[in-house]
């Protein structure tokens, strides 16, 4: 979107008229105030996009937009456009969105398998709340947690003389009856798809790069994860990498 705003910029000082041309499938008008109908376009961002119940900071947040996440443009507003993603709407600072993809080129420009939409702060709030919730899922997260410290064997699947991250995980649903396969982007495509947002504490999450699966981390509630991290610093307790968390999967009931 930024630079085919510098095109028609550069365009109109040079007083080329820009009546009727296509720029991919957005069609450019003379009229600044007139722009797409719709557009597909992704957030820009590197945690999420605000979506306001109107054009200015000073509306009140209704959900947001995490990053790389899919919505359609509705119409502009100045610095400001009207999006909806899924069945969220609301407004959003445009200069924050990357414009002009079908969905196909979405996926491609984004490296992800799915679609990721918006969420309404009442499911971040439940998420978030969620995560203190005991019975099962505290069982295993203080399961994983008392291997913190051991190290990580690239290959390994052992608890405490070493586990590579897929190993390590797949070591601990053992334990809980659960099978997983051994490696992570297998694992990825196992158990049940959830987004990042909707994970729970048990829960796995999936880093990637270039389209490609390279890490497995489980979620164990507050922006935290536990994992087999790098054999110089071993299964150890994070920050959940957000910038390359592309995925989540469930494998057990609450």
């Amino acid at each position: 979107m930024r630079n085919s705003q510098k095109l028609k910029i550069i365009m109109a000082a040079a007083g080329i008229v820009l009546s009727g041309i296509f720029f991919g499938e957005c069609k450019v008008w003379a009229e600044p105030q007139a722009q797409c109908e719709k557009n597909s376009a992704y957030a820009d961002v590197n945690t999420c996009l605000n979506i306001r119940e109107g054009a200015g900071t000073q509306y009140r947040v209704l959900a947001q937009l995490p990053k790389d996440g899919y919505c359609e443009i509705e119409r502009w507003e100045g610095d400001w456009c009207y999006i909806s993603s899924n069945d969220i709407s609301g407004y959003v600072f445009r200069d924050y969105l990357e414009t002009g993809f079908t969905k196909e080129e979405y996926l491609k420009a984004t490296n992800q398998k799915e679609m990721k939409y918006a969420y309404s702060l009442q499911q971040k709030e439940g998420v978030a709340a969620s995560a203190t919730i005991s019975g099962r899922r505290q069982e295993i997260v203080d399961f994983a947690l008392q291997f913190v410290g051991n190290p990580y064997v690239w290959g390994g699947t052992s608890l405490t003389n070493g586990a590579d991250c897929s190993g390590f995980v797949q070591s601990i649903y053992r334990q809980f009856g659960i099978s997983l396969p051994r490696v992570a982007a297998d694992q990825a495509n196992a158990g049940t798809r959830i987004s990042v947002e909707e994970a729970l504490p048990g829960d796995l999450i999936f880093y990637a790069e270039n389209g490609s699966v390279y890490h497995v981390v489980m979620y164990i509630g507050n922006g935290k994860v536990v994992h087999a991290s790098s054999s110089a610093s071993g299964i150890k307790v994070s920050n959940l990498y957000r910038a390359h968390a592309v995925s989540a999967a469930r494998f057990f009931i609450s």
